[in-house]
């Protein structure tokens, strides 16, 4: 595990080392010396509210069992990890949800799949605006056609595996029987608690109203980036600006950032559909749009860090645990 970590920090840096290489910094510079830092103030507030709503979604797909504070540290941990690492937020946050609030750890990955199915639709939903708008030239029109077309093909799915959770537990645990070195109990414990999760988390009226939350979650996700798009005095038509923050939010989503360097890269490469954007106010945007999510993220981070007790040596222990194996008896 130690050397997959060091790769992937491998290609992180040199991703991003590549990206800022290319880039003409005295002229960034010089535009983040232009900001109007009330605009970015307030953008702040916007990240915050989405972080809250996403902490609030997240306790209410687990029926209510992580407390407040467990769930709101559990984002902001995860992110924070997320954000200076390669290692997943997702992965962080079920564990961290799993030690604080006395859950099992299928459990806490079946509320994460709904979550993230959920997180997904909301990406293609906002690819599909950004497209409707007319900024985004070098898409074929009939992207839209498919990317509504992934929506209903991902809804369908999503329902198909909720309705036949216990169809599809039974299945893996008949394939997962052929291997007699796992732990057969313990197995059928963690297929049980997966199941009970997929119930939880994926009832229709959680769905509902966890579809419902997630638009709140990314309408103060969008307020952020139109808000750092304002503060960073790019003038330009309203509409542009609003598939900018729209597409920013479908390829690199504050739900989920990612590593400095990589970040940024990712969200000027998914302008790139934008014609007629300057490369560097792009580079600019991108790299006011990822500090403004580290900076708070590093006070929450901490808070959590020292209000739950959490190491991430511990974390780690506890993920190799997961996998249950019979030990040889001599």
């Amino acid at each position: 595990m130690k050397k997959q970590f060091l790769v992937a920090l491998l290609v992180t840096a040199v991703i991003g080392g590549l990206f800022f290489w290319f880039v003409d910094l005295d002229q960034v510079i010089d535009l983040l010396r232009l900001a109007d830092w009330r605009y970015l103030s307030m953008s702040v507030i916007g990240l915050v509210v989405g972080n809250t709503l996403l902490a609030i979604r997240w306790r209410y797909l687990l029926g209510n069992r992580p407390g407040s504070l467990t769930s709101f540290h559990s984002v902001n941990v995860s992110n924070l990890v997320n954000s200076l690492t390669p290692i997943p937020d997702f992965a962080v946050r079920v564990l961290i949800t799993g030690r604080e609030a006395g859950m099992s750890l299928p459990g806490a990955t079946s509320g994460m799949l709904v979550e993230r199915s959920l997180e997904q639709i909301m990406r293609v939903l906002a690819f599909l605006t950004a497209l409707l708008t007319g900024y985004v030239v070098a898409v074929s029109p009939s992207s839209i056609y498919v990317n509504a077309g992934l929506i209903i093909i991902f809804l369908v799915l999503m329902a198909l595996l909720l309705r036949n959770a216990k169809r599809f537990i039974a299945w893996t645990q008949s394939r997962l029987s052929r291997y007699p070195r796992l732990d057969q109990p313990r197995i059928e414990q963690m297929l049980q608690d997966m199941e009970t999760g997929l119930k939880l988390a994926g009832g229709p009226r959680q769905l509902s109203i966890g579809w419902l939350m997630s638009f709140a979650i990314w309408g103060a996700f969008f307020v952020f980036a139109y808000l750092v798009l304002v503060g960073l005095n790019i003038n330009l038509p309203v509409l542009q600006m609003v598939a900018i923050s729209l597409l920013t939010m479908a390829v690199a989503p504050p739900s989920a950032p990612g590593t400095p360097g990589l970040y940024q890269a990712t969200i000027v490469g998914g302008l790139s559909l934008i014609a007629g954007l300057d490369l560097a106010l792009m580079t600019t945007f991108a790299i006011m749009f990822h500090i403004l999510q580290i900076v708070p993220l590093i006070l929450l981070g901490i808070w959590g860090v020292l209000g739950s007790n959490l190491s991430l040596p511990g974390l780690l222990r506890q993920q190799k645990q997961a996998v249950p194996v019979e030990q040889d008896k001599f």
